[in-house]
């Protein structure tokens, strides 16, 4: 087993879980299923060719990392990123950004601010297991999302018991990230309507940048408050984690203004709770490379605001 936290006791405010792991991880994803932490992992920023999880009981110690998903040879890949793992219905399905290579389609500039050389075909592929740790196979050949559009960070959203994809269209193709989302087919394997759009990242906050990174949702269990995280970079606290709620409890709003949830150099964030029950936020941070490592905090729900817990 690897010791893969530092746990950093802040005199009395032992509340707070404030720990990092000694190994290198961009977009940390954490999913809780029959007792067991699972992490799944890609290799930061180039390279590799699939997905690996390590998995834990206790937040502290850690397996080795075993691969999950491979990508099929005839995928021409130079990047994968994001993965997120999700259980619906019985079945797991892991969601990750793919760059491909340069020439696979065209991606045009939507702005005249957009340098070209910025552009790749990315988008959100969706693969499909019967447990969290595999082999997860691939629902369709290519990204959910419009093919023609730079695209990143597909989550899962179910409401009403009918399942979205929810995901970000690139800063590097229009100049103003957006977050979108659509519908599902039943098996995953396409949209059924075309998407609609949650926000745009300039219109965040004062001093909001053009980034949008990382949707995550929950469901307040005080209220029908629905939460949204997400990162951008905010002028004066560099990449944050954001926070935003839907008091109806509906994906299509209305939202509230963003807030910031965590402004230190840190994001692309995702929220679980643990085996006792405390809900946990979890980010890379620092976020430059190669010094990256996820980092855990504890989180307060009134019911009207999600916060860090102080």
């Amino acid at each position: 087993m690897i010791k893969s936290f530092v746990i950093i006791a802040v005199l009395a405010l032992s509340h707070i879980l404030s720990a990092e792991t000694d190994f290198r991880i961009r977009d940390p994803f954490v999913l809780v299923d029959g007792g067991k932490y699972y992490l799944y992992e890609s290799k930061p920023w180039f390279g590799g060719t699939g997905v690996g999880v390590r998995v834990s009981t206790n937040l502290v110690d850690w397996t080795e990392k075993k691969m999950v998903m491979t990508l099929p040879k005839d995928i021409k890949v130079k990047a994968v990123w994001a993965p997120e793992v999700h259980k619906y219905n019985g079945k797991y399905y892991l969601f990750v950004t793919i760059t491909e290579e340069n020439g696979v389609r065209e991606i045009k500039p939507m702005k005249e601010e957009v340098d070209k050389a910025n552009l790749v075909p990315r988008g959100t592929w969706v693969f499909m297991a019967d447990s969290p740790d595999g082999s997860f196979k691939p629902v369709k050949k290519g990204p959910l999302p419009p093919a023609d559009l730079m695209t990143l960070d597909g989550t899962l959203y179910v409401e009403d018991g009918k399942p979205y994809m929810v995901y970000c269209h690139e800063w590097c193709q229009n100049w103003n990230g957006t977050i979108e989302y659509a519908p599902l087919s039943d098996d995953f394997s396409s949209f059924t309507a075309p998407s609609k759009k949650i926000l745009d990242a300039k219109s965040a906050m004062k001093g909001a940048w053009v980034i949008t990174d990382g949707p995550y949702f929950l469901r307040s269990e005080k209220s029908s408050r629905l939460y949204m995280i997400w990162s951008n970079v905010i002028k004066g606290n560099g990449y944050c984690v954001l926070v935003r709620s839907s008091p109806s409890g509906k994906i299509a709003g209305p939202w509230t203004k963003d807030e910031i949830l965590y402004g230190k150099d840190g994001g692309h964030g995702m929220v679980f709770r643990d085996l006792s029950g405390r809900l946990l936020l979890t980010l890379h941070q620092p976020n430059s490379s190669p010094n990256e490592r996820m980092k855990v905090f504890t989180l307060e729900d009134d019911g009207e605001k999600l916060r860090l817990k102080k």
